[in-house]
């Protein structure tokens, strides 16, 4: 079949107006590789389904449970306190003697000492007698109440009180914050500073946890070179290696650099099946686009079974995801900003999955700075820059190395938004 000028021109208008739309609308038609572009929500709930169980624990030190999970409920040794004391400065006194007590017939008890937090009472409360005590202090044996300062009088060793006082009135009594066995932290709980206190006041010193899952991550591209490295026009700096074991690191992971895999299939395939034997789960940064050398996709259904290839996101549009064996691996962007705004979006509801926790992302609310135009049919993560009340988008693209440092978070933009004006009150999910 012979072509004409005019027809190769109607062909190669058809061609880009078709790639274009794939690539950019965020629709189902694909092109040659990638497969149907599926929404941000289909690829979460891809992923859920497909991440492993985990079951590993260890045991760690308090001081070193810090953003780790339990591994089973905490149960308290000991009543929470273990010892009644004072809620108030005042007078321990049997609240019997003050029963009739008036302003104008004030009860007179003779104090025999004092109390601070700290001490072990020397003395027993009479019928008649009271003894000062601070704030916290243990309660002496024959009182049961705490008169407070402001209700009593002191001339000598007499004190007068004013008002009368129910048992139990200003005690903090045995067992009434915890009580022995009682669940002080729940299994799947995540350690923060409130969790590991409250361990700390029964005495406990270890804790059983979630062992880190082992996570491998490789960086491919032929462009890409080490720090210790020269360089040359034509290469980067290896940025993913590090930024991506950082995050994993703050999530409780433990990674494991690969360092850099040439864009060559045995070579990626030889890494990938090491990677495999020892980790949890494998993170590839690049090699999943549509270009020549992007062979990860291909891996992966050569060695196990593609889950998707293509998410209608920005940025992050050639993610792909399969399962070999029984390990989870994700193809992530090459480029920086997307490689990391897709570990926030997608990695770790994974990771929260495994512990099952939520790692409640800090977030904040804010008004754009300036209109921001998306596309109909792509769920979008625009990085911002935070200003006071203000969040200034940072549209740089996808290869800018400065939203990395610039950005203090990200905004999301669904699939139906297409314009959001300036001054829209936003949510903006922190680094």
């Amino acid at each position: 079949m012979r072509f004409t000028m005019d027809s190769r021109l109607q062909f190669l208008f058809s061609y880009t107006v078709l790639y274009e739309l794939a690539w950019k609308g965020g629709n189902k038609m694909g092109v040659e590789g990638f497969g149907a572009l599926i929404s941000y929500n289909e690829a979460l709930k891809i992923l859920k389904e497909n991440t492993p169980s985990f079951s590993r624990t260890e045991e760690v030190e308090l001081k070193d449970g810090l953003m780790r999970v339990t591994a089973e409920d905490v149960h308290s040794p000991i009543d929470v306190p273990h010892f009644a004391r004072a809620a108030m400065d005042g007078y321990a006194v049997k609240s019997s003697d003050t029963f009739g007590a008036t302003y104008q017939n004030p009860v007179r008890l003779k104090s025999i000492g004092s109390i601070k937090p700290g001490d072990l009472p020397d003395v027993k409360i009479l019928s008649g007698t009271c003894v000062r005590i601070s704030t916290g202090g243990a309660m002496p044996t024959g009182a049961d109440s705490v008169i407070m300062l402001e209700d009593t009088e002191l001339f000598g060793d007499e004190v007068l009180c004013h008002k009368p006082i129910a048992p139990q009135t200003n005690v903090v009594t045995i067992g009434s914050d915890f009580k022995r066995d009682d669940v002080i932290v729940k299994a799947r709980t995540l350690l923060m500073p409130p969790q590991l206190g409250a361990l700390a006041a029964v005495g406990i010193s270890k804790v059983e946890v979630i062992s880190r899952p082992k996570v491998a991550v490789l960086s491919t591209g032929a462009e890409i070179i080490e720090k210790n490295e020269k360089l040359v026009i034509g290469k980067v700096f290896n940025i993913n290696g590090e930024t991506l074991s950082a995050a994993l690191r703050s999530f409780g992971c433990e990674p494991q650099n690969f360092g850099i895999v040439p864009d060559e299939e045995a070579s990626l395939e030889s890494a990938l099946k090491k990677a495999l034997d020892t980790s949890d789960m494998v993170l590839i940064s690049g090699g999943s686009s549509l270009g020549e050398g992007d062979i990860v996709p291909h891996l992966f259904g050569k060695l196990g079974k593609l889950l998707f290839h293509g998410i209608a996101v920005k940025p992050g549009k050639p993610t792909a995801a399969a399962l070999i064996g029984d390990k989870l691996v994700i193809g992530l962007p090459g480029y920086p900003t997307s490689a990391l705004s897709n570990f926030y979006i997608l990695i770790v509801p994974v990771l929260e999955r495994i512990f099952g926790v939520s790692f409640k992302l800090r977030s904040q609310r804010a008004k754009l700075a300036r209109k921001v135009t998306s596309t109909i049919g792509r769920y979008e993560f625009l990085p911002v820059k935070l200003d006071g009340e203000f969040a200034h988008p940072l549209i740089r693209g996808s290869s800018a190395i400065s939203s990395l440092s610039l950005a203090d978070g990200f905004v999301e933009i669904p699939e139906n938004v297409e314009v959001l004006p300036q001054g829209t009150d936003v949510n903006v999910r922190l680094f």
